[in-house]
């Protein structure tokens, strides 16, 4: 293998809080890949604020993060500055261009650096490709696919799946790019983190006779919590010593949806909302659950429910989200999508006792440490990148058919 020292940077929009989970993903594998000795750094459009949030959070050097101002219009995250810098020597020096998100002006740098100074592009959709997530804001999307997203996608050296799941949507859409199943990760910081279960519960008056049922992440349709309502009024006898704590943001008003299936369901003292939990008081809500609940409608790689795990907390997910080791190694639920589906999942959680429901969160504790974290998901990439530039053999994740 040549041993070139590998420059590469990671393209998006934003790297901040707002962006839906995608910046931390290119964050924490920058971070990685810099720690496996290559040259690796963020190029987005953040503003001032947002930058120093993400260098904070994944504890990235000033060296390896490079915002530049967003042009208009704001809304199509097109950024002159950077495509200047694309065409200018400092693209001339980038070898491997690894794109996250699409739909976003940011894949025009991504079609530069590879026409002018023929970079290996690899781009990951991160669930953008899905049927569901097309129709969202679909004239802009027909806009970009015009004028420059289809050329991005047709010409990537390579596609980046976060689950196989993901694979037959880049198919359906036309794409015969080869596919890499890379799986998102967790920091070791995550996992040797502690939390104060008995804080929070102080902090939201929760008594230590109430099992906790934890939601964390946006309040939004896709996310189905209607749904996870329906179920757990259809098991309320056997679900009276617990609560529901909804932690996250509100997306689209869906707030408004939940709390009036909460009042016809007449669930009012069994829900918490406790708004954005953040830092430390997210990781104290995942020491005080038992059992943690995803009930999405579809979802391309959550990682939420690698923190859960990581923290040691069983969870129930759907179909909608590719989780079946879950079941595969009995440290949760993988259910169909539907209420009835919850509610015996969530029947099932109820009947274990804290101590079964602890050995499970070992379980899966001991599952994200073996295979999900964003070292092993680094090296992953090195190794895709070094196939791509013709210094190793094709890896076993990558697909080609």
């Amino acid at each position: 293998m040549n041993s070139e020292k590998l420059n590469i940077i990671h393209l998006i929009a934003t790297a901040s809080s707002k962006s839906f989970g995608l910046g931390p993903v290119a964050l924490n594998l920058v971070r990685e890949q810099d720690r496996l000795d290559c040259d690796s750094s963020i190029w987005c459009l953040d503003i001032e604020e947002d930058r120093r949030w993400a260098l904070e959070t994944c504890g990235l050097s000033e060296g390896n993060f490079h915002s530049f101002p967003r042009s208009w219009p704001n809304l199509l995250g097109y950024g002159l500055a950077m495509e200047r810098a694309a065409k200018g020597h400092e693209g001339e020096k980038v070898q491997i261009v690894h794109q996250h998100g699409i739909w976003n002006g940011v894949s025009r740098t991504t079609n530069i650096l590879r026409k002018h100074y023929g970079a290996t592009t690899i781009v990951t959709p991160h669930g953008s490709l899905e049927g569901w997530a097309r129709k969202k804001s679909w004239w802009k999307k027909r806009f970009a696919l015009a004028l420059y997203e289809r050329e991005n996608l047709k010409n990537a050296s390579c596609l980046h799946a976060c689950s196989h799941q993901e694979i037959a949507g880049f198919r359906e859409f036309g794409l015969s790019n080869p596919i890499a199943v890379i799986h998102n990760g967790i920091g070791f910081s995550w996992l040797q983190s502690e939390g104060s279960g008995s804080a929070f519960r102080k902090e939201w008056e929760i008594p230590e006779s109430k099992r906790i049922l934890l939601y964390l992440s946006r309040i939004t349709p896709i996310k189905g919590l209607p749904m996870l309502m329906e179920a757990l009024d259809s098991i309320r006898q056997h679900f009276s010593g617990w609560v529901l704590v909804v932690a996250g943001a509100d997306e689209f008003g869906h707030l408004q949806d939940v709390q009036k299936a909460i009042s016809n369901f007449g669930l009012q003292h069994t829900v918490i909302f406790t708004g954005i939990l953040k830092d430390q008081l997210k990781r104290d809500a995942f020491a005080a659950a038992d059992v943690f609940v995803l009930p999405t409608l579809h979802e391309a790689a959550p990682i939420v429910v690698l923190e859960a795990l990581g923290a040691g907390v069983p969870v129930i997910t759907t179909k909608g989200a590719p989780w079946q080791d879950l079941s595969t190694h009995d440290c949760g639920w993988w259910t169909d999508i539907s209420a009835e589906a919850l509610a015996s999942a969530l029947l099932g959680a109820a009947q274990k006792s804290p101590a079964e429901l602890k050995a499970m969160g070992e379980r899966g504790r001991a599952l994200v440490s073996s295979r999900y974290t964003w070292k092993q998901a680094a090296q992953m990439t090195i190794e895709l990148y070094e196939w791509l530039l013709g210094r190793r053999e094709r890896p076993e994740f990558v697909i080609t058919d």
